[in-house]
C-alpha cells in the first residue's frame, strides 16, 4: 500500500500515518532524535473494532498498537519506545519544586 499523498493533494486530504512515518525512520530516512519527538507529540487515535484473530487494527495508522507493532517488526527499539512515552507521560514530579505529586 502506498501511503504517499498524490502531488498537489493537500494535508487535509489525507491523514498523516504513523505507521509510513516509522517506516520511514526504519528506513533511515529520519533522525532518531525527530522520531521520538514527533510520535511523543503525535494525535494517537483511539483504536476501534479489535479483533484478537488481529490484535492490530489494520485500518488504522494511528494507534498505539501501530506503535508496539513497530517494536515487535524491530523499527523502533525499547529504548526508543521508553523514551517516547516518557514524553508523552511529561516530567516527572519533583516534590521539591513545590508542584503536587499526581495520584
Amino acid at each position: 500500500m502506498n501511503d504517499t499523498p498524490a502531488p498537489g493533494a493537500s494535508a487535509a486530504d489525507s491523514a498523516p500515518s504513523l505507521r509510513a512515518y516509522l517506516g520511514l525512520y526504519a528506513a533511515g530516512f529520519v533522525e532518531r532524535e525527530q522520531m521520538i519527538a514527533t510520535v511523543a507529540a503525535w494525535p494517537f487515535e483511539t483504536e476501534e473494532g479489535l479483533d484478537e484473530g488481529h490484535p492490530e487494527p489494520t485500518h488504522q495508522d494511528n494507534t498505539l498498537s501501530v506503535l508496539a507493532a513497530a517494536r515487535l517488526l524491530g523499527q523502533v527499539t525499547r529504548e526508543d519506545v521508553a523514551e517516547i512515552q516518557r514524553r508523552i507521560d511529561g516530567p516527572p514530579d519533583d516534590p521539591a519544586d513545590g508542584a503536587e505529586r499526581r495520584p
